[in-house]
C-alpha cells in the first residue's frame, strides 16, 4: 500500500512539475540542434540577490514574489518564426489548463500570452512573442505575479538595454515592453 501510494504520488508531482514548466517542454519537443536559441534561467536564489540590490520598493517586492523567470531568445528571423508557431502549437496542445490572456497579431508585433492561477501565492505567464524585427522571446514568469510590477520590470529592463546600447555607441533598438 505504501509503495502504491509513493508510486501515485511520484507520477502526480511529476505530472504538476511538467504542466508548470513550458520552456524545458518547449526546449525538448520543439528545438532542433541545427536552429539554436539562446536560454535564460533565473532562480529564486537570484531573483532574492536582485531584490536586495534594487532601491525600487515595488521591484523589490516584484522580485521576492517570484520564484522563478526563464527566457528563451532566438535572433534567426526563419528560426524564430518557425519556433514562434511551434511554441503556440505545445501551449494549445500541451497546457490547456492555461487561459490566453492576450492574443496580438498585427504587422511589426504577434504577441501571445497564457496564464494559469493554481494558488494565490502560486501563478504561471507563458509569454510568446515575435518583435518588430521578427526576433522570438518566450519568457516564463512562476511566483505570486503582480501584472503591474511585472510591467515596470519589463518597462526597467527595456531601458537598460536602450541605455547599454548607447554606452556601447550601438544603436537603440526600441522592442517596445515585452
Amino acid at each position: 500500500m505504501k509503495k502504491s501510494a509513493f508510486i501515485l504520488f511520484f507520477l502526480l508531482s511529476t505530472v504538476s512539475l511538467s504542466a508548470g514548466d513550458f520552456v524545458s517542454q518547449f526546449l525538448e519537443k520543439c528545438m532542433e540542434e541545427k536552429r539554436p536559441v539562446n536560454n535564460i534561467n533565473i532562480g529564486k536564489s537570484m531573483l532574492e540577490k536582485m531584490a536586495l540590490n534594487t532601491d525600487d520598493e515595488d521591484l523589490k517586492k516584484t522580485f521576492r514574489n517570484l520564484n522563478s523567470i526563464r527566457i528563451i531568445t532566438c535572433d534567426n528571423i526563419r528560426d524564430s518564426r518557425l519556433y514562434f508557431k511551434k511554441a503556440n502549437n505545445l501551449a494549445l496542445e500541451e497546457f490547456k489548463d492555461y487561459q490566453e490572456l492576450v492574443s496580438l497579431n498585427e504587422k511589426n508585433a504577434k504577441i501571445h500570452i497564457y496564464f494559469k492561477q493554481e494558488s494565490e501565492k502560486l501563478q504561471d505567464l507563458i509569454f510568446i512573442g515575435l518583435d518588430d524585427e521578427e526576433k522570438l522571446s518566450i519568457i516564463t514568469i512562476t511566483g505570486k505575479i503582480d501584472f503591474a510590477s511585472i510591467s515596470k520590470l519589463s518597462d526597467t529592463l527595456n531601458k537598460e538595454i536602450k541605455i547599454d546600447k548607447h554606452e556601447e555607441g550601438l544603436p537603440s533598438i526600441d522592442k517596445g515592453t515585452k
